[in-house]
């Protein structure tokens, strides 16, 4: 059986998700804040050498800025097609006092979101990741079979900012899945049912 464990820090919600056999980190912090993330870790009686795999659901700063000191801890980087072009783009949205390490593109795990089921499986988990797009196009999001969706920061469709159709889409897709609790990046978990709209 999987337990999540929110070790978020500075308005972000960063998750562990923990099987018998391994712990994979949803998402991570600004470049920058390796100790905060130890330190949260330490509180939920983890450490950073316990994490086996990182997934970052979009490449902007506070949810994948620190992933590249995290992957020189020895955590490896799990990586979605769709998300490749937007690595090398994360490093313009750095100012140089951030002291932002660029994410080496040679040693991570690409994984194509139609092959992602057959991937969590053989590290312990059941479920899939899906592309997501609408906060960003390289927005996706972990879905557990147990009903478990972890979005980073896709919008609820009655929050989202001028044409809401990927949005909705996507939220569509997550639902298809028969999720019923989103681990957003920011804010309480929430229940699906009030995060579309009524379309017709």
């Amino acid at each position: 059986m999987l337990h999540i464990v929110n070790v978020g820090y500075d308005s972000t919600n960063y998750y562990v998700i923990v099987s018998s056999s391994m712990k994979l980190l949803i998402d991570v912090g600004f470049p920058g804040t390796l100790p905060k993330l130890r330190h949260t870790l330490k509180r939920t009686g983890m450490s950073l050498a316990d994490i086996h795999y990182l997934l970052a659901t979009h490449y902007h700063p506070d949810h994948a800025g620190l992933a590249q000191e995290v992957k020189q801890q020895g955590v490896k980087l799990i990586v979605l097609e769709n998300q490749l072009t937007a690595i090398p783009v994360l490093k313009q949205h750095m100012k140089p006092s951030q002291h932002y390490m660029d994410i080496t593109l040679h040693d991570n795990i690409t994984v194509h979101t139609a092959e992602s089921r057959a991937f969590l499986r053989q590290i312990g988990v059941d479920g899939q990741i899906i592309a997501t797009p609408g906060h960003s196009d390289d927005s996706v999001t972990l879905i557990l079979d147990s009903g478990m969706a972890f979005t980073g920061d896709l919008p609820p469709v009655f929050m989202a900012n001028g044409d809401t159709t990927a949005v909705y889409h996507s939220w569509e897709a997550i639902r298809s899945h028969q999720v019923t609790t989103i681990y957003p990046g920011h804010g309480p978990i929430r229940q699906v049912e009030g995060l579309l709209d009524d379309r017709s």
